[in-house]
């Protein structure tokens, strides 16, 4: 059975658009005459490769929004914790979905699933929307048996990330904003008011204070190269991402970024956490841990940590300890570590790299709330400091003409 997108006609010549699951484009059409509806075109969704050929094309860009996975898990490992079967949990999240894309993806899926395939392999055909570390971990929870288990763990593991990543970003907008605007608006003032309030003061031909003469300077030098600046910064940031592709200046930037005071030790710990959750959900699903290893540096973005975790997983490959791994490579927390170690030693691994996880994750949201309290007061500072520069510049000629007339 195949998941077919339609476009039809009803029995009042309204326009109406959906999924429908058939085994093939006849039968699909078929069942839409049966529901009174005259098709306009039938198309599936997944082009069904040959044998041996990798799923591309138009399965590759069917992708979800970023916060919906964490959804979507939650809500299958709620339907399969209430005892409904996959392929009725399946067709409820359908049924229930407002998103065009998730649509289509959730109908392959749930037909893929009753033609026999495993949940796991179903999901593999869209990697864009379900990444490895989903799939795996689901893999593992159909052979063990223990599929809701990994699907609650699951769960929770999205959230917590998805959760992180909108702390991060919360951490910086409101700064980011308030210093972008605070340039724009001295900008603005440099170049369209100052020079005519300045204007007065230069026809007094009355010597001006230094303050004064920097801020007519720097509005002069804005006036005039202002635009070839914003050109400047623009390309630089267009080349900064383009860098971005380059491995070696990837790595240069990532270890620059960890040498940071502060940010570095954020980066670190944020990074470690990411690692040792997956890590403690692969192995409790009784994923074997060299492979969950290779699979958990899937989820760390910095190069630098990411060459530790693959020097940790070539290690533990060899035969040395988890723990011993990650302190030769260097570049995990001491406390991350240690509790590894204690986890080895107690023969509870993987409870106790999901409770080093909730621990760094716990010192993350830490850190994020000192720093948040630390940039909003300096992003006011240098505000004013900026406002306060212009108005003294402006104010002193005044009192200046204001002493000599006197």
């Amino acid at each position: 059975m195949e998941a077919f997108e339609y476009n039809s006609i009803d029995a009042k010549g309204k326009q109406k658009k959906g999924i429908i699951q058939a085994d093939n484009e006849k039968q699909a059409r078929q069942l839409l005459r049966n529901q009174a509806l005259t098709p306009i075109q039938v198309s599936l969704v997944v082009e069904k490769p040959h044998a041996n050929e990798p799923i591309n094309g138009r399965t590759q860009r069917l992708s979800m929004k970023k916060n919906e996975l964490p959804l979507l898990i939650r809500q299958l490992a709620t339907l399969v914790q209430a005892g409904l079967p996959i392929d009725d949990a399946l067709k409820t999240l359908i049924e229930q979905s407002e998103n065009k894309n998730s649509e289509r993806i959730l109908s392959t899926v749930h037909a893929k699933v009753m033609e026999g395939q495993s949940l796991a392999s179903a999901m593999r055909i869209f990697p864009k929307a379900f990444d490895e570390l989903v799939a795996t971990s689901i893999e593992a929870g159909e052979q063990s048996g223990h599929l809701e288990e990994v699907l609650l763990q699951l769960a929770d593991y999205l959230e917590t990330r998805d959760e992180m990543g909108k702390q991060s970003v919360s951490a910086l907008i409101y700064p980011l904003i308030l210093v972008l605007t605070a340039i724009a608006v001295v900008a603005g003032l440099m170049v369209y008011i100052v020079p005519k309030v300045i204007q007065v003061f230069e026809s007094t031909q009355v010597q001006l204070p230094l303050m004064t003469r920097t801020l007519i300077s720097l509005s002069d030098f804005l006036a005039t190269y202002g635009i070839y600046l914003l050109a400047l910064l623009l390309l630089l940031v267009f080349g900064f991402i383009v860098l971005q592709n380059y491995p070696p200046f990837k790595l240069a930037w990532h270890r620059f970024l960890l040498k940071i005071p502060g940010i570095g030790r954020l980066i670190r710990v944020s990074q470690a956490a990411r690692f040792t959750r997956t890590l403690g959900i692969l192995t409790q699903s009784a994923v074997p841990i060299v492979s969950a290893l290779s699979l958990s540096r899937q989820v760390v973005k910095n190069e630098v940590i990411k060459q530790a975790c693959e020097q940790t997983a070539a290690a533990v490959r060899e035969g040395s300890g988890l723990a011993q791994a990650m302190k030769n490579s260097g570049q995990f927390p001491p406390l991350s570590v240690k509790l590894v170690h204690s986890g080895e030693q107690s023969g509870q691994l993987s409870q106790m790299l999901v409770r080093t996880a909730m621990v760094q994750e716990k010192d993350v949201e830490n850190r994020l709330k000192t720093l948040i309290g630390a940039i909003q007061p300096l992003a006011i500072l240098f505000v004013g400091v900026m406002v306060l520069f212009i108005v003294l510049a402006m104010l002193l000629p005044i009192f200046q003409i204001n002493t000599i007339v006197k």
